[in-house]
């Protein structure tokens, strides 16, 4: 079987949602059940059973005031509460799909997240690692890099990422390697760094996804790059598929790279979620 773990129905910005309201307003909106239709028929054509829709919790105004960002707080508009029920109810019309989100790891917040979390029948949850501070790492209107430079905006980012895996908070931890999404590498004097990073987020029991959204940003690479994945597998740490689409026509795009990954890693199952609770199932081509 093959997932598809981290999706989204809208694109971020008020420009790029402009751009394409026509596309989900002809057919009811971007909840509506036919919308969320189109997703699953991107997923089945790429031989792709289950998707999760995981909206950036910044887009819910729920969590408005949680980032001091003018950004974070002019995109969250949306109603949570609203949009998992939509989800709700394309899963009770047949449709194969989970209720998620992809939730930011903001440090002091944890409780605050927990009891988002819990006040919605979440089937998996995201946990990201998008901002440091204030800045943030894949953002280019507020970029770490200038500020830090490439081994702050790493070594800052591994920690955040080795606290995010401790807090118990998330079920996967989304696009692992994320800095390198403008094209900066990590830093070899980090690598000994990275691996314990890879040690924590295994005894902490989360997975992480093998995302083929990297290779339509400037890296050009999967999230993570195949040796952090090599990593992951041999530390123990179990492992999802996501494209991070943002348009129906990129659900499960460039799979064919991602899956041999996973294959060349040594992976032979993908976790499969229900009501937060995993399960391991063979990765297979329907």
């Amino acid at each position: 079987m093959l997932t598809d773990y981290h999706l989204h129905l809208q694109p971020d910005g008020p420009e790029a949602r402009a751009a394409d309201t026509e596309r989900w307003d002809a057919v009811g909106g971007p909840r509506s059940l036919a919308w969320i239709a189109r997703y699953v028929e991107a997923a089945r054509a790429r031989a792709v059973g289950e998707i999760a829709i995981t909206e950036h919790v910044h887009r819910f105004r729920e969590v408005r005031d949680w980032h001091p960002n003018a950004w974070w707080r002019g995109e969250a508009t949306e109603d949570l509460t609203a949009h998992c029920r939509a989800l709700g109810d394309a899963r009770e019309a047949g449709l194969p799909v989970l209720i998620g989100i992809e939730m930011d790891w903001i440090p002091g917040r944890e409780d605050d997240i927990r009891g988002l979390l819990a006040s919605q029948p979440f089937d998996i949850v995201l946990g990201s690692v998008h901002w440091l501070g204030d800045l943030a790492v894949d953002h280019p209107d507020y970029p770490c890099w200038d500020s830090l430079g490439a081994d702050a905006t790493w070594g800052r980012y591994l920690d955040e990422l080795a606290a995010a895996a401790a807090s118990g908070l998330f079920d996967v931890l989304a696009h692992p390697d994320l800095p390198k999404v403008f094209g900066t590498p990590m830093p070899p004097g980090l690598t000994a760094r990275r691996d314990e990073v890879v040690a924590a987020i295994a005894e902490s029991g989360v997975a992480i996804e093998c995302s083929s959204a990297g290779l339509r940003k400037p890296c050009r690479a999967l999230y993570p790059d195949p040796e952090w994945l090599l990593a992951f597998r041999r530390a123990g740490v179990p492992v999802t598929l996501a494209s991070d689409a943002h348009r129906p026509e990129d659900v499960a795009r460039d799979y064919a790279t991602a899956v041999a990954a996973l294959r060349g890693a040594g992976y032979e199952t993908i976790t499969r979620f229900e009501a937060r609770e995993p399960t391991q199932v063979a990765i297979r081509w329907a």
